[in-house]
């Protein structure tokens, strides 16, 4: 038992670590990169990094039980003057919010259930994939820090046929080469061409 809850709690460190690679990358960014293409489809620099955003503003309601409707009226516009700002309060709310977390309990996605920390293990693999697309969209080092990829390339394993059927969240996984290491392993997982 006491186990478990220390592999549920080291996903709060994941997800920091995951967070700190996508802010390494935003504070790269000069300003004729906001529009720069990125792995995404249809996403630029900036769409990828506004998703973000957004989905970080959402970590705090979707803790307290907020409404569908609560949760789903945060748009992009919160991003749009300041991205960096926007960026930096975002991450620091969820990361506070995951860390006053009952990670034994549940929370609501729309109408389905799911563990606390089930939530906080996508928010970090996502956050992650985002980081690896921001840098090839600015050029830049595009390695992930490897506790952070050893973390979410065992959550993704396990959940690689489920996310095969959700093509409106994930790209479809492509196969990987046999001598992949686990960076390119996870990201092809997630659709992403290495």
């Amino acid at each position: 038992m006491l186990g478990d809850l220390h592999a549920k709690m080291a996903w709060l460190r994941i997800h920091q670590l995951a967070a700190a690679e996508v802010d390494y990358r935003i504070r790269q960014i000069l300003p004729e990169y906001w529009g720069a293409s990125t792995p995404c489809a249809e996403w630029d620099v900036y769409e990828v990094v506004a998703h973000c955003v957004v989905e970080n503003i959402r970590v705090p309601l979707i803790l307290d039980g907020a409404s569908f409707e609560q949760v789903m009226s945060v748009d992009r516009e919160v991003v749009f003057e300041d991205p960096e700002m926007a960026w930096e309060a975002s991450w620091r709310n969820a990361v506070a919010a995951f860390s006053e977390a009952d990670l034994e309990g549940t929370v609501a996605l729309g109408e389905q259930v799911i563990p606390t920390v089930e939530f906080l293990r996508i928010r970090a693999c996502d956050l992650a994939i985002h980081a690896w697309d921001i840098a090839v969209g600015l050029a830049i080092d595009e390695r992930i820090d490897e506790e952070v990829v050893t973390a979410a390339l065992g959550w993704a394993q396990g959940r690689r046929d489920q996310m095969a059927k959700m093509p409106e969240l994930f790209d479809p996984p492509i196969t990987s080469a046999a001598e992949a290491d686990e960076q390119t392993e996870l990201l092809e997982i997630f659709g992403r061409e290495v």
